[in-house]
């Protein structure tokens, strides 16, 4: 490129032939890296992590964020997964750089422009992956639950899951993460350190529901629960459902195909995450001992079938998943 702020195409191309890990960093503020590591077969750029930006969702089938800690401070990275897509992956890289260092907009703001732009060239239209329907489904009925005791102005308004916040809904009060699974058992994936971390000023509390897939007639399917959730909101408040609910990848499907239904398994619990909550953050394994900057990425599974709901958590969030939570 004529800036020559980043590699140009057979420079990169025999920086990948090499099959060694490499680093690029691209001239300009903040500091960004391009990185291609074989051993993972990924190749992305790394950003500074502002304060209350983290979780992207980019809705695409090779193209996807993280959050790390190196050195003791968090980053995003924007990881292109397809070794056959690592020549197209990387001008969307550079696009994404472009848009964080000539414009100036966030990381979030960068991907979502350039996807909106440029993501058919990884993957067309289509469905959420399974994970993804499970996870909206109980984000869209804790939002429905929310709506009941907040009103659909601060319920929609807080709902931050489809942006590039930590936590699924920020409230007044406290802010929510919320989990759902199809086990048997009450088992949600943990995908960073920092996720269940409390912000500064808030707590944190965790919503965990287990749905399991239902016959005909029976539960919801996720369009269903989208057309009720935007009666629900009402005309002054659609639109901005409507572009949050887009922010998350969800599209109506085409042919009529809602895909597949949900009920409740059980009620929903609501758990706040406090010092005595079973939860791997920087600062409990740096009171381990562990040297948390070696550590690049980590995902768990937290089994909750033995914990008990907390007593201090909201009572007028219990109060709304016990009259809104069950499908």
């Amino acid at each position: 490129m004529s800036d020559n702020r980043h590699l140009d195409p057979e420079n990169f191309t025999e920086a990948l032939s090499l099959g060694i890990p490499f680093e690029h960093p691209i001239a300009g503020n903040p500091r960004l890296i391009v990185f291609i590591n074989p051993n993972r077969g990924e190749i992305g750029l790394r950003a500074p992590r502002a304060s209350r930006e983290g979780k992207v969702e980019t809705g695409l089938a090779h193209l996807h964020c993280r959050t790390v800690m190196l050195s003791g401070e968090r980053h995003i990275e924007v990881v292109v997964d397809d070794p056959a897509m690592f020549v197209e992956g990387y001008a969307i890289l550079c696009l994404v750089a472009d848009q964080i260092q000539l414009a100036g907009r966030s990381v979030f703001a960068a991907v979502t422009e350039t996807i909106r732009s440029l993501g058919k060239l990884l993957r067309g239209q289509g469905p959420l992956s399974a994970e993804r329907e499970v996870g909206l489904f109980g984000e869209l009925v804790t939002l429905r639950s929310l709506i009941s005791c907040l009103g659909p102005e601060e319920a929609v308004g807080g709902w931050l899951g489809p942006g590039a916040e930590e936590h699924d809904f920020s409230l007044a009060e406290t802010d929510l993460e919320v989990k759902s699974t199809l086990s048997e058992n009450r088992e949600h994936w943990i995908s960073s350190l920092t996720q269940l971390v409390p912000t500064v000023d808030k707590p944190l509390s965790l919503i965990s529901h287990q749905f399991t897939v239902a016959g005909t007639g029976q539960g919801k399917t996720l369009a269903e629960l989208v057309a009720e959730v935007r009666v629900m909101v009402g005309d002054a408040v659609v639109a901005d459902f409507d572009r949050r609910l887009a922010a998350t990848g969800w599209r109506t499907a085409p042919g009529g195909d809602n895909g597949r239904r949900f009920r409740s398994r059980t009620s929903p619990m609501l758990y706040l995450v406090d010092e005595t909550f079973p939860c791997l953050t920087p600062a409990s394994l740096a009171d381990a001992g562990v040297l948390t900057s070696s550590i690049t990425e980590v995902r768990y599974r937290l089994d909750l079938s033995a914990v008990l709901p907390s007593p201090h958590a909201p009572s007028h969030l219990r109060s709304a998943l016990a009259s809104g939570g069950i499908v």
